[in-house]
């Protein structure tokens, strides 16, 4: 699979272990589904606790797209992967500062996610002509993890590539489908020990290791423009991912989502700087997962293989329920949405099975949440709102920084968040707020 080259030596001693890993979860559902509520399966009820809060922080924000990119960005460029690893620290930290905001803006329109937010402050008629562009951002991202995971198990069983992810997409997606949100935060707490004692354990093997031979502020095949866009729009990233903002909006109170912020940032920083030292190490280019396994005793390996399950498995709910949690002011019931749920679970298996480069796709993914930037910010601010804006600025910025990421990575995000702003900026001056539908009727038909 081109770009990040996923290719894992085969083994065996594991299997048990990683069954136990992929197949619990669903158990789990099953058992605590029992007796819930639409509520606690789309938001949790907004009861979500510190702990809870913190587990999700570290599961949702070290995906598998950060192993590929932090290592692979650091192998070609130290200052370029040191760059992403403190920019997204510190949008962590601006979640932080920001999440009592998050929640008590969610609370006065009464709304549980950031694309409900953009729906009902936008007065937008159409909601998909929100959620679309924004869903596919995220299914984006999403699809890396499931293309991961169907590299793993295609190591541990004699099965062909197709049906490792057919595998991959039942067993990340049953156990979300049958437990909604309330059981991808709980199922977080045991994965997120995972992944520490996983990264811990990359770090333990390669603290002494003293990489060599490299230029810090060697660009290698990028320009500086990328290393602006890091900057510029990668701590934004943070606060505008749709499951951190869920976290910020639906924790238990304003202070839980902001001390669990303050948590996480820290120990998700920590493993970011563990993954760069590792790209230090490595060839540009390389195979990450090869790298991962290589860079821990054979008999630590069965760990890197439990950590990025763990990693795959947790990001992969996270990123999916919370582009459901606008069909909270539907009438549908529970089986209805664990169906839904389950469907778009099926549609991500199937563009998963089209992947080619995994590395431009998760650049593109992050490239893209640069255009998300006008349409929140006039949602937080309230004033200069419009509909036609909003749609025109997100699906055409979207479109555009997608094509430009084929083009010049360099200045995808630059230029895509440009035009999105300059969009919104010239189509609110011709169709301002009012000219189009009532919030009566952006939440009657408010369906995603």
């Amino acid at each position: 699979m081109g770009g990040a080259g996923y290719s894992v030596p085969g083994t065996g001693s594991q299997t048990v272990i990683l069954g136990t890993l992929l197949l619990g979860p669903l158990i789990y559902a099953f058992w605590r589904s029992r007796g819930g509520t639409r509520a606690d399966y789309i938001y949790n009820s907004g009861r979500t606790g510190l702990i809870a809060s913190v587990a999700g922080i570290i599961c949702g924000n070290i995906g598998i797209g950060t192993f590929v990119a932090l290592v692979l960005f650091s192998a070609a460029s130290p200052v370029i992967g040191l760059s992403l690893a403190l920019a997204y620290g510190a949008g962590l930290m601006i979640c932080a500062f920001v999440a009592p905001s998050v929640h008590r803006l969610s609370q006065e329109h009464g709304v549980r996610g950031l694309i409900d937010l953009i729906v009902i402050t936008h007065k937008v008629r159409h909601p998909l002509l929100i959620w679309g562009p924004v869903a596919f951002v995220f299914l984006l991202r999403a699809s890396v993890q499931l293309v991961a995971l169907a590299v793993i198990l295609a190591a541990i069983l004699p099965v062909s590539p197709m049906v490792t992810v057919v595998l991959a997409t039942f067993l990340a997606g049953a156990y979300t489908a049958v437990g909604g949100y309330r059981v991808a935060t709980e199922t977080d707490i045991p994965q997120a020990a995972v992944i520490l004692v996983g990264i811990g354990a990359l770090a333990l093997a390669n603290m002494e290791m003293l990489p060599g031979g490299f230029v810090f502020f060697d660009l290698g095949p990028y320009r500086f423009p990328i290393l602006i866009g890091i900057w510029l729009f990668i701590p934004a990233s943070a606060v505008l991912a749709v499951d951190n903002w869920q976290r910020m909006a639906t924790a238990r109170d304003p202070s839980v989502a902001r001390r669990a912020f303050l948590a996480g940032a820290p120990l998700c920083l920590a493993g970011y700087l563990v993954i760069v030292w590792l790209g230090l190490h490595s060839p540009p280019g390389g195979d990450v997962m090869q790298i991962l396994h290589a860079s821990v005793p054979p008999s630590w390996a069965w760990l890197v293989d439990l950590m990025l399950v763990a990693v795959v498995m947790s990001t992969m709910d996270t990123f999916v329920m919370p582009l459901m949690a606008g069909l909270e002011r539907t009438d549908l019931s529970l089986r209805r949405l664990q169906l839904m749920v389950a469907a778009l679970f099926t549609l991500l298996g199937l563009s998963a099975a089209l992947f080619a480069d995994i590395l431009n796709s998760i650049i593109s993914a992050f490239s893209s949440l640069a255009v998300f930037l006008p349409v929140v910010w006039a949602s937080v601010r309230g004033r200069r709102v419009s509909a036609p804006a909003a749609i025109v600025s997100l699906n055409a910025g979207i479109a555009v920084t997608i094509l430009l990421t084929t083009v010049d990575v360099n200045s995808a995000a630059l230029l895509g968040c440009l035009l999105s702003w300059l969009l919104y900026e010239a189509v609110s001056r011709l169709a301002p707020a009012g000219s189009v539908a009532t919030r009566k009727g952006a939440e009657r038909s408010a369906s995603v």
